[in-house]
Order: C-alpha cells, then sequence, then structure tokens
C-alpha cells in the first residue's frame, strides 16, 4: 500500500510539472509569436464568435465556408471577458492545447503504461505541431481534446470488464460502471460533431475497432457491445440538431468540396491527385510535410532522423500487434493486439483527411491523429522494457533495462525538443511570408506609435480590407489619441497628414518625388513625410463635404490627377465584419 502510494504521489507530480511546463510555453510571449494577427483568427473571433455574443446562438455558422459551433460558443466567454485582445482570442486555444498533455498521458497509460504516457506527454508538450494550435485563436485544438476525453471513458468502459445490461440503468451513475464511462465516451463524441468536420469520422475509428474485436475476441464483444450500442446512439441523438442544420443549409459546406480536390479527381477516373496526396502524407513525419507558412516551415517534416526512426518503430510495432491474432501465436496477448489495432485505427483515421484534401499533410486537417502521433513515437520505449537478458543476474538485468529505457527516452524527447522550440519561437516567425501574413509589420507599426507622440499618420498595407486596420487599432493602447488614415498608396497619396508609413505597397512613380524618407523603418515600413502641396481652386463641395479642389489631366502619361480635401465632418459608414468567405447570400 505504501509503495503504491509513493508511486502515486510520484506520478501525480510528473504529470503536473509536465502541465506546467506546457501552459508556460503556451502562454510565454503569446501576444508577440505568432508576430500578429492572421485573417482567420480574426474572422473566427469578431464575427463568428461575436455572434454568440450578439445572442445570434446556433449550432453551426455558414461564415467562412462554414463552422461547427462549439468553439466558438466557449471562445466567447473569453472574448466577453478579455475583449479583442490576445487573452481574448488566443488563451482559450492556449488552455485547451495545455490539457491535451495530461490527457495524452491518461490514453497512454490506458493503452501502454505509465512510461508511454509520460513520454507521449512530454513530447506533446514541446511539439511544434501542438505549439503552432494552441497559440492561435482556430478551433483544431478543441478536437484531441475532446478526441482523447472520448477514447479515455471509452477504455475505461471497456477495461471494467463487466457484462453490460442496459436494462440496469441504475448504473448508469455509478463511475464504476462500464455503462456510465460509455455514456459520457457517446457525449464527447458528440462534443466532436460541433467542433471541427473531422471530428464526424471518429465514431468511425470506434466502429472499426469494434468491429476487430468481434473478429477477434468474441468474448469481449459479448460483454461490451450493447454499451457501445449506447455510446454510438447517444452520440447520434446529440448529433441530430447538427444534422438537421446541415441539411436546411447543405451550400454552407461549401469548404468541404472545396478542399476535396483528390476526392473530385478521383471520381473524374484522374487518381494522381489522390496518389501524390497519399504518398506526401505519410511523408510528413520523416522527410515531407505541410506546405503552408500559416501554420508550418513549408514542407518541415514532424520529426528530425531521430523522432522519425522512433516513430516508424512505433508504427511496426502496432501492426505486429494488430496482427498476430492471425497468426494464432502462442505469444500473442490479446491486450497488445487489441492496443496496437485501436492505436493504428486512430493514426490512419486522423491522417486521412491529408490523403482525401488540399494541402496535403495539412496539420491542421490532420489533427485528430496528433496524439497517436507521439503515442507512436513512444511505444518503442514499451519494447525496451520488455527485454529480457540471459545469463544475468536480477539487479544487472534491472540495471541494463533501465539504462537503455532511460537512454532511449532521453535520446528521444531531446531531439523533440532542441528541434520543435528553436523551430516554433525562433525560426518559424522570423520568415517573411509568416511575417506578412499575420501582419507582423502592422503589429510593429501599433507599438511605434505607442512609444512616440505621433497622432494623425496615414498608413498602408498589402492585404486590403478592414483586417488590416483591425490589427493595427487591437495593438494601440486603449488610450491612444492616434487616428491612422488608411489608404492605397497604389492610387492616392494623403496631403495631410503629413506622416506616411509607406513601402507597403509602394507608391506610383507619379508620387515618389512627394515622399520624404525619414531614417526610421518600422517593420517593412519606411516613415516619411510629405514635401508638396497642392495648388488649391475654389471647391466643389458635395453634401457628404467632400470637396473637389485640384483636377490635372497630363496627357503624356494618361493620368488623370483629382485632389480632394474634407472640408467639415466626413461621416462615413462602418465597414461590416463579413467573414471570408461570406456566408450564403451575404
Amino acid at each position: 500500500m505504501t509503495l503504491q502510494i509513493q508511486i502515486a504521489k510520484y506520478e501525480i507530480a510528473i504529470i503536473l510539472l509536465l502541465t506546467v511546463i506546457a501552459f508556460g510555453l503556451r502562454i510565454w510571449q503569446l501576444d508577440s509569436i505568432p508576430p500578429g494577427w492572421r485573417d482567420d483568427e480574426l474572422i473566427n473571433s469578431l464575427v463568428i464568435s461575436q455572434k454568440v455574443l450578439d445572442g445570434d446562438l446556433a449550432v453551426y455558422y455558414a461564415d467562412a465556408s462554414g463552422h461547427e459551433a462549439l468553439y466558438h460558443a466557449l471562445n466567447a466567454i473569453f472574448l466577453g471577458l478579455f475583449g479583442p485582445n490576445t487573452a481574448g482570442i488566443r488563451l482559450l486555444s492556449a488552455i485547451l492545447g495545455t490539457l491535451t498533455v495530461p490527457l495524452t498521458y491518461l490514453v497512454g497509460k490506458q493503452l501502454y503504461g505509465r512510461w508511454v504516457g509520460f513520454v507521449a506527454a512530454a513530447g506533446l508538450t514541446v511539439s511544434f505541431w501542438s505549439l503552432m494550435y494552441s497559440r492561435i485563436g482556430l478551433r483544431h485544438i478543441l478536437m484531441p481534446f475532446l478526441t482523447l476525453l472520448a477514447f479515455h471513458f471509452f477504455w475505461r468502459g471497456l477495461q471494467k470488464n463487466q457484462r453490460v445490461k442496459i436494462e440496469d440503468w441504475r448504473h448508469a451513475l455509478n463511475p464504476q460502471s462500464s455503462i456510465f464511462n460509455y455514456l459520457l465516451a457517446g457525449i464527447f463524441l458528440a462534443l466532436g460533431f460541433y467542433t471541427y468536420f473531422a471530428g464526424r469520422g471518429v465514431p468511425l475509428i470506434l466502429l472499426a475497432f469494434c468491429g476487430y474485436i468481434f473478429l477477434f475476441d468474441q468474448e469481449r464483444f459479448k460483454r461490451n457491445w450493447r454499451g457501445w450500442t449506447v455510446m454510438l446512439g447517444i452520440a447520434f441523438v446529440l448529433a441530430i440538431p447538427l444534422v438537421v442544420t446541415l441539411a436546411q443549409q447543405p451550400e454552407s459546406e461549401g469548404r468541404v468540396a472545396e478542399l476535396a480536390i483528390p476526392v473530385v479527381e478521383a471520381r473524374r477516373g484522374n487518381f494522381e491527385p489522390l496518389q501524390t496526396h497519399i504518398i506526401t502524407t505519410l511523408s510528413m513525419f520523416h522527410n515531407d510535410g505541410d506546405n503552408e507558412w500559416l501554420y508550418n516551415i513549408p514542407h518541415r517534416p514532424l520529426f528530425g532522423p531521430i523522432g522519425a526512426l522512433f516513430f516508424w518503430m512505433g508504427v511496426l510495432i502496432a501492426i505486429w500487434y494488430a496482427l498476430c491474432p492471425l497468426w494464432r501465436n502462442a505469444k500473442c496477448e490479446m491486450r497488445n493486439a487489441l492496443v496496437g489495432a485501436f492505436l493504428l485505427l486512430w493514426w490512419l483515421a486522423g491522417i486521412s483527411p491529408g490523403f482525401l484534401s488540399v494541402p496535403p499533410a495539412s496539420l491542421g486537417h490532420t489533427i485528430l491523429a496528433q496524439p497517436a502521433v507521439y503515442l507512436l513515437a513512444a511505444l518503442p520505449l514499451s519494447k525496451i522494457k520488455d527485454l529480457g537478458f540471459k545469463n544475468s543476474t536480477l539487479s544487472s538485468i534491472l540495471n541494463l533495462k533501465s539504462l537503455l529505457v532511460w537512454g532511449a527516452t532521453a535520446v528521444l524527447l531531446f531531439s523533440i525538443t532542441a528541434r520543435d522550440l528553436p523551430d516554433y519561437f525562433v525560426e518559424w516567425p522570423q520568415r517573411g511570408m509568416v511575417r506578412f501574413l499575420y501582419r507582423a509589420d502592422i503589429r510593429e507599426v501599433a507599438e511605434f506609435l505607442n512609444e512616440n507622440e505621433f497622432t494623425d499618420v496615414a498608413v498602408s498595407g498589402l492585404l486590403a480590407g478592414p483586417w488590416d486596420r483591425i490589427a493595427l487599432e487591437m495593438g494601440l493602447d486603449d488610450a491612444t489619441a492616434v487616428a491612422p488614415r488608411w489608404y492605397n498608396p497604389e492610387r492616392a497619396i494623403f496631403l495631410s497628414p503629413a506622416t506616411h508609413f509607406s513601402g507597403y505597397p509602394n507608391v506610383p512613380a507619379a508620387f515618389e518625388d512627394w515622399l520624404t524618407p525619414s531614417a526610421t523603418q518600422i517593420g517593412g515600413y519606411q516613415l516619411s513625410t510629405i514635401n508638396q502641396s497642392l495648388p488649391m481652386t475654389n471647391p466643389t463641395c458635395f453634401a457628404n463635404n467632400l470637396c473637389l479642389v485640384y483636377v490635372d489631366y497630363k496627357p503624356d502619361q494618361q493620368i488623370l490627377e483629382l485632389g480632394w480635401q474634407v472640408e467639415d465632418n466626413f461621416a462615413l459608414p462602418d465597414i461590416p465584419l463579413v467573414s471570408n468567405p461570406p456566408p450564403p447570400g451575404v
């Protein structure tokens, strides 16, 4: 009893330490890495999550090609508490990404024991993949969290080894009963439907696994099939509101058709894209990877050589376990076969969206497989612990095993940590395309304005639209007096205010001499001042107080120059925030 208590304390202490480290890594410099705000984050929070705060409650929002509502309902709480800032938009993801660490340990312990659970959780703690989606305000990170909970309670029900009797509903409220755990598994399966499209595939993993049990472990199947029926039945009933909603607005899932190019081509008889996607996705662990700057260093594989070696060894071990009942090997333990088959099904189902959609090997589309990948990488350590050594004393066996296990664990975790942390916190955010897509330059302009006494300024942006403006507003201090004027420098130039953040994009040749650059550069911007003025004529004013004061046509350049002046209060209508792409009919 004393030994069990000591092990429990040791276990809790380590997992708490990993969780604290994971949370620290997910909130450290959260306001500056990623280096600014991406359209998707702003649309997700300021358009879709804002609908919840505005009382527009739904199970599915047609905005941005269709979004399930659960993440947005949770994010609305943070947005309401903290406002449109780092905490209001990104903190929920940081918390969910942190919680996947102890949950990965729990599921790993259920499948392969404490050591594999610890190592998988530690790998996920420092994982580039997990850090990426734990530090942006997108719904993907809720998917591993709910899937781990569903699988945890499924295995709890399976390990109870009780014959489930549906008619005995008294056990439904007993946490020690199989039926109670299967009920919870069904609830978390259903919540996954309301999170992300990939959640619809999680029940298929369990159905395939139940089929495996039917083939190779009839007694276990007979004890549990009623509980599985309850689990899947609960998930189906809870999914009905979503099914009804989607049936009423099928056009809102346009994103699925947009991404499923390999499937569309295969239906036409062209299987080359599907083949390419399968090969690329399978190589994402060792050779190739997601090519999107938004979420990866393009083509960066998930693991370096050492991590990839452990991972593929884990896949081979899982395959060996899963297939061993076919060979009727006397050494084949059914429990090893079950966990091997389960982990393989989880991994394959999780990465299958990378086979079927663009881009291949997408870290977002395959996020369902994230915990399974790190469990597979840790799996070879369980085989080392099972090694036997002949002609050795017991102490030497134990010492040698400990040395091998600790050494292999250290090599694996060091290879992940030394590669993933610098890549995420240093290499990725400094890349030019990443800075551009996340508006890092606009963020740096906001910091410059906060630190200097500028009020009226003109500023432009390559990503035209309201999101540049909002990104700058979110970076400015709450009490700022800065009044930025947004314009397109390819067609116009501001005379007043005379202070310009120019260069994004560059002004046309006709206006090059109008700007006097200073020595100050902020991100990709050049701080400049206007050095010319227009000859003023009698203004022609319109009803909105916008006055035409200058007209000049240059026939040799075929340029018509118009000069405008705001005579009085000039009220423009608010720019509506509409998701991109907008919902059908908008």
